[in-house]
């Protein structure tokens, strides 16, 4: 069989047209596996990632066996396939390829379809692997929008949408509204829809689409609020209030902004309960304070210099890191190493990061969709900070590491590629420590 990855790169990554004929052919043929566990889909254009780690830690907690599929991966395409918080086997990921990749050629060969998408084969993998397992629950991240998503031929118990930003407008649509409509193809008929959205017009939208699915809405920060305590590199202390209790907790992510991704768990668990689920108050707690997420807000260290993880991607990612780096973070200067792809806001995020940093380490990620080295140079070049151009991610950090004091902070940002690429650097030189 070739290698895993060489055939997952021959697939178009986002296929020709949208639908869900594609994914729908290819689970018929392996007689629907998707729909033999209960599910709780999680979209969104920030604070998926974390709101699916915060709700899969608190539901393993209670001892439940708990199927966890996101996207993108930092390192190797098994991350994207846990159980219980442990990636997929090398063994079972290929054998499971080689199941996924003789539907999609069924499907190419005998429908009208096409070609099904990397994003496809990977997803029927991931609930062929489920059903297998004997999952209890899958919590399920939405890939891209919501309504032609592979993941969303699932029939979930519960959808979140946490927020809804301006990314990927190329394929979802130029404003909030538009991309609003379809994230919202993940609501469900009369099923609750939880979401953190504050945008008037646009929780105005939701609040109309759920009226109209007779869907039950829960708004975290109306329904589920919060006082914050205390916010430092040590984690978020907060009081949180539901329709149903009261809440001290410690979370352990990094970022004030973790308080509206936690509540959307806490929402979900709440709802939940109301269905029979057995989900105690300690589990709550225990899976606040455990809950870790690679690429965001993630702190580490390696031969004493401290380096910040996250893959700030869009403006208002990079607005996020911008007000934690401003609140919670200690350091002397701050060095930026970053690369951008060519289809983000390379400008909107530069703009928010470049004025905090002492230096701008410039990098190209290794993918053809990166923009490049000297593309982004000059558009942190108006910001008049020192610029260090480098052609590889792994050049760049080391450069910066080369430059860092033991009292400066090394920020890796920009794209979850440029951060992946730093993990795998870190890990190789086995220099890595939480």
């Amino acid at each position: 069989m070739e290698s895993s990855e060489g055939y997952l790169k021959t697939l178009q990554r986002f296929g020709i047209k949208p639908g869900l004929e594609r994914i729908r052919a290819m689970m018929q043929l392996a007689q629907n596996p998707h729909l033999t566990f209960p599910s709780v889909l999680i979209g969104g254009t920030n604070g998926k990632g974390s709101t699916v780690a915060f709700l899969s830690a608190i539901l393993q907690a209670s001892g439940l066996k708990i199927g966890v599929y996101t996207s993108p991966h930092l390192v190797t395409y098994r991350e994207r396939f846990q159980i219980n918080g442990r990636l997929i086997s090398q063994e079972r990921f290929d054998e499971l390829l080689k199941w996924s990749k003789l539907l999609a050629e069924q499907v190419a060969n005998q429908t009208p379809y096409g070609v099904p998408t990397e994003f496809e084969v990977l997803t029927a993998m991931a609930f062929q692997y489920f059903t297998k397992e004997k999952v209890d629950i899958a919590v399920v991240e939405v890939g891209l929008g919501g309504r032609w998503d592979a993941t969303n031929i699932l029939e979930p118990v519960v959808s979140v949408l946490t927020i809804v930003g301006l990314d990927h407008t190329d394929r979802l649509g130029p404003d909030h509204f538009t991309i609003a409509k379809d994230k919202l193809g993940i609501a469900r008929p009369d099923r609750p829809l939880v979401t953190a959205e504050h945008k008037i017009g646009v929780l105005r939208l939701i609040e109309a689409h759920c009226t109209e699915l007779h869907s039950r809405l829960v708004h975290v920060g109306t329904d589920v609020t919060w006082q914050m305590h205390s916010a430092s590199e040590e984690g978020t202390e907060a009081t949180f209030k539901t329709w149903r209790g009261k809440y001290k907790v410690k979370i352990g992510m990094l970022g004030t902004h973790q308080l509206a991704n936690f509540g959307c768990a806490l929402a979900v668990v709440e709802l939940l309960r109301e269905l029979g689920w057995e989900i105690s108050d300690e589990v709550i707690f225990a899976g606040a304070q455990k809950t870790k997420c690679q690429g965001r807000l993630q702190l580490v260290c390696a031969n004493d210099f401290r380096i910040l993880l996250d893959g700030a991607h869009n403006p208002s990612g990079a607005a996020i890191l911008a007000r934690a780096l401003r609140t919670i973070f200690r350091f002397n200067k701050l060095l930026l190493v970053i690369g951008i792809l060519k289809d983000k806001d390379a400008i909107g995020i530069v703009s928010k990061l470049a004025p905090l940093s002492e230096k701008i380490f410039v990098a190209q990620p290794k993918t053809e969709r990166a923009l490049s080295a000297k593309s982004l140079a000059q558009i942190c070049q108006p910001f008049g900070k020192p610029i260090s151009l480098h052609e590889t991610v792994e050049e760049a950090f080391s450069s910066a590491m080369a430059e860092a004091k033991t009292d400066d902070l090394i920020c890796v940002t920009g794209s979850l590629y440029v951060v992946g690429e730093v993990l795998s650097f870190l890990s190789k030189e086995a220099v890595l420590r939480d």
